[in-house]
């Protein structure tokens, strides 16, 4: 135990313990905790200590988090005839409360409930606030959340009549943990942040510490991880300034932090560093969560040790109960392919948060029984029970909308997207991903991501908007990989068509202009042979996987072949038959959505097809002229979406992109000029006004008049 605990003697012993514990008293009500614990630390270990001396200490000593320590204090105390009733209350609350900290349930309960009824004989509202807070603590624990806001309403009344600021900023931070479990993410940082305000002027910074910390739940919670990492990070400069082990909570909400990130290697140091921290105070609720934690960070690297940290995160009883454990344990059990198990977990989770009214671990169960039934049932036949599967991962996008989990709702859609086979979707969700802050490094932490895995790497994919490039299984084909430059034409030219074929003789002339016909369709034959050890050059494959040939014609077989023209081609002709259906239906919420779909399909445009000047003529001008087009279209469709959701300077934007490509584009002009005049950018919209009226009395084109811009 250590000095500040008041474990460890002094240096030089007082030999008359009634003068330690005046001197002891005396610091205690000039705020000087540490003096005062100095003090006690001269007596002998089993020395006892008046009853308020000893509560009251031992309320310091557990705002700290030295929760061992706390407990010896109120014990020294216990036997002490001469306390009142309501010194015997806050006792009984302090020992409750520190063994709820230690995830002893049963004993939290029954002190718990004796403090509440000492306190009431006393008639003393500061007892009655602790005893009553004690109470909430162990309903929690049990997951009674009627009892448990019922409790914390009796204590905060009574920490209010006592004028007690230290219960009441305590009881609204837990309260504020409580409304973050429930969902309830914008009540929560508003209360929270009511008690850091009063938590900034108190004597204990270990409780704003608290209060900081979670309102970084919160704030993870909805999604914004910057504010969520600062006011962990404020959390754990404040305990470790104060030397409390509870620093140990603000390592835990960083690796939460970096494990939504899918930071997994920093997630993993700051749970390991976390645990090294809470195991000697035995902090069952931070050691709980480090090992679970740790089991879905671990496992990409050793599966074994991940399933090993599950199952201790099983075995320990935390005060928060056992959904977080369960959930590593159960996507630990579906990553590895134990389907069986993620859907007991899944099942106990559900019945578990739902009677805690946790939305977060209810809507992660539900996403776990889907998954695991995906995985479990391969061989499913189509029907009901798909249907049913896919209604489970659409009811829990419904809970983490009403929460406001972004990642998390983000996350949900790329699972749905991929159960439908829709690329496009999926490919919105993880930019989605990507602008809240996850990294690629989540594909690998067990959870929803890793169980379905990245999209596959296709066995060849063709790359010509914008400069050639053949991938094989992911890595290019190198130049001398090509044999000829024909090779390289050929395969830019099927590419041009979609996958759609293309007749030996039209590509014989093209490719041979000047060579007899019989001459030209022998160098085609051969030049087949070069493009198909290309794409296939250790011949795993039947000749025609990749390229299709008959007597008349050749193509891309776009089944085994991925094109980027033809993702390009049909994920912007759905964007845009999207952003129709959200015009009619008025949907704001689609309307979003419509707008994350274009600025992906925008950002499939490399550059202009075959825009390297190997291939020439109508054969690569009028599909570069078409893909253009539909850009420009995309592009168009995008800033017009842009400016009805009032997202007026990214529509400007969007529309100087397509002036700058072709500086007569009316269209163009003038959604530019209402983009800036709904924007309040009226100066800049007349000057733009000008410069459209230039360009058009260039082309002979009357503009429009200005007010109608």
């Amino acid at each position: 135990m250590t000095t500040g605990a008041g474990g460890a003697a002094g240096a030089d012993r007082v030999r008359d313990p009634d003068t330690v514990v005046r001197l002891a008293e005396s610091a205690l009500r000039q705020g000087q905790y540490n003096e005062a614990l100095r003090h006690v630390a001269t007596l002998p270990a089993d020395a006892p200590l008046p009853a308020e001396l000893a509560w009251r200490l031992g309320r310091v000593l557990h705002q700290r988090g030295e929760f061992e320590a706390a407990e010896s204090l109120y014990e020294r105390a216990a036997a002490d005839a001469g306390d009142t009733g309501a010194d015997r209350a806050q006792l009984l609350a302090g020992r409750s409360a520190a063994r709820w900290a230690r995830g002893d349930r049963t004993r939290a309960r029954r002190l718990a409930d004796e403090a509440v009824r000492a306190a009431e004989q006393s008639r003393d509202d500061a007892a009655l606030a602790a005893a009553c807070l004690a109470q909430a603590l162990a309903a929690f624990s049990e997951g009674d959340r009627a009892a448990n806001e019922h409790a914390y309403a009796r204590a905060f009344a009574a920490a209010e009549r006592a004028g007690d600021i230290g219960l009441q900023l305590r009881i609204r931070s837990n309260v504020g943990s409580r409304l973050v479990e429930e969902g309830r993410l914008r009540e929560a940082v508003d209360a929270l942040t009511e008690a850091i305000r009063l938590g900034e002027g108190a004597s204990q910074q270990t409780l704003l510490a608290l209060a900081l910390h979670n309102r970084a739940e919160a704030w993870l919670g909805l999604s914004d991880l910057n504010a969520a990492r600062a006011d962990a990070d404020r959390a754990l400069t404040l305990w470790q300034r104060e030397g409390s082990p509870l620093a140990a909570f603000g390592l835990l909400m960083i690796a939460r932090v970096h494990l939504t990130r899918g930071s997994a290697w920093q997630a993993t140091a700051a749970y390991r560093e976390a645990l090294a921290m809470a195991e000697p105070d035995g902090n069952a609720q931070v050691v709980a969560q480090a090992w679970a934690g740790l089991a879905r960070t671990c496992y990409a690297d050793d599966p074994a040790e991940a399933a090993r940290y599950a199952e201790l995160s099983l075995t320990l009883p935390s005060a928060a109960g056992p959904v977080t454990g369960e959930l590593a344990a159960g996507w630990v059990a579906l990553c590895s392919g134990d389907t069986a198990s993620a859907a007991r977990y899944a099942a106990g989770v559900r019945s578990e948060a739902g009677r805690r009214r946790d939305p977060a671990g209810l809507a992660e169960a539900m996403e776990l029984a889907a998954l695991a039934a995906y995985r479990g049932d391969a061989a499913a036949v189509p029907g009901r029970p798909a249907a049913r599967r896919a209604a489970g991962l659409v009811e829990a996008a419904a809970v983490w909308a009403d929460t406001g989990n972004e990642v998390a709702l983000a996350t949900n859609a790329l699972l749905r997207a991929r159960h439908a086979g829709d690329r496009l979707s999926e490919d919105v969700a993880w930019q989605r991903l990507h602008r809240l802050g996850v990294c690629e490094d989540v594909w690998h932490i067990a959870g929803p991501l890793a169980a379905i895995g990245p999209p596959p790497v296709p066995e060849v994919a063709v790359q010509t908007l914008g400069h050639l490039a053949v991938l094989l299984s992911g890595t290019p084909v190198p130049p001398a990989g090509w044999q000829s430059r024909k090779a390289r034409e050929l395969v830019k030219v099927l590419a041009g068509q979609l996958g759609r074929p293309v007749t030996r003789t039209a590509l014989a002339a093209l490719l041979w202009p000047q060579a007899p016909p019989e001459v030209a369709n022998r160098r085609l034959s051969v030049l087949i042979s070069t493009v198909r050890a290309v794409l296939d050059p250790a011949r795993r494959h039947p000749a025609d996987r990749f390229l299709v040939t008959d007597p008349s014609s050749v193509r891309l077989n776009t089944e085994h072949v991925v094109l980027d023209t033809v993702r390009f081609h049909d994920a912007a002709r759905a964007a845009i038959a999207a952003d129709t259906a959200a015009e009619s239906s008025r949907d704001t919420a689609a309307g979003v959505d419509v707008a994350a779909r274009l600025e992906v399909v925008v950002g499939m445009y490399t550059g202009d097809f075959g825009d390297d000047g190997e291939l020439t003529g109508e054969w690569s001008e009028r599909p570069r002229a078409a893909f253009a087009e539909l850009h420009r279209n995309v592009v168009r469709t995008l800033a017009r979406r842009c400016l009805r959701l009032d997202r007026c300077d990214a529509a400007a934007g969007w529309y100087l992109r397509l002036i700058g490509e072709d500086g007569y584009d009316e269209s163009a002009h003038l959604g530019l000029i209402a983009a800036l005049s709904a924007a309040g950018r009226h100066g800049e919209a007349r000057r733009r006004y000008r410069d459209y009226a230039k360009r058009m009395h260039e082309i002979d084109v009357r503009p429009v008049p200005f007010p109608t811009a």
